[in-house]
């Protein structure tokens, strides 16, 4: 690369610096990685399944889990991976990839948007989905809807989990200095929010929780 074109890249507009989101490159780099192995294994069962050397309960169960591993990192692609500007996700593509996702567990997601849209849009959404799953061990059920100005989320669920301090960070609190892996999309979807002007309201019970962002 010349040493021109090396300095376009660093530059933004009107020549201030640009800083790489390196959490989203590094989200963007795990799943890259990791399609590979598991799209060949997911291959290897086509193979098998045309080939009539695939059956029973035991066959069925891998297809299932090759499936939702898939899904889960397109999954975590679009939530904590790079990428935005006028790239769209179809609402078709985020019904299938939550279906597979979702299909054996405890938790339905019902998607009531029909729209496609921008990929940073749908990002907000993984990330509140994301935010979701750690209040619902136990599953729930989760609709989703989308308004002229927000995503509006409703939780039904016999029992949530609820993290105060958590949730409350997602408006004007402060994350936990504790934060674990398994909750860094609070932290992210905090800043993204915060950095987009898109302010967060939560409110929750027992067994219902509504997450408005």
């Amino acid at each position: 690369m010349s040493n021109a074109n090396a300095a376009a890249r660093r530059k933004g507009p009107a020549d201030n610096p640009v800083e790489p989101d390196l959490v989203a490159l590094l989200g963007s780099r795990i799943c890259h990685d990791l399609v590979s192995p598991i799209g060949a294994i997911n291959n290897g069962l086509e193979l098998l399944e045309l080939s009539g050397g695939a059956g029973g309960d035991e066959m069925a169960l891998i297809r299932s889990s090759v499936d939702a591993a898939m899904a889960r990192l397109r999954f975590f692609r679009v939530a904590f991976g790079a990428g935005g500007g006028a790239a769209e996700i179809s609402a078709r593509e985020m019904r299938e990839m939550l279906e597979a996702m979702y299909r054996d567990t405890r938790t339905k997601i019902l998607w009531r948007d029909d729209t496609a849209r921008p990929r940073l849009e749908m990002r907000l959404a993984c990330l509140a989905l994301n935010c979701i799953e750690a209040a619902t061990p136990w599953g729930a059920k989760v609709e989703v809807i989308r308004n002229e100005a927000a995503w509006v989320m409703h939780v039904d669920a016999k029992r949530l989990k609820i993290d105060a301090l958590l949730w409350q960070s997602l408006g004007r609190g402060d994350l936990p200095a504790d934060l674990q892996g398994a909750e860094v999309q609070f932290g992210i979807l905090a800043r993204e929010s915060r950095q987009l002007r898109r302010p967060v309201s939560v409110s929750a019970d027992e067994t219902h929780l509504s997450l408005i962002v």
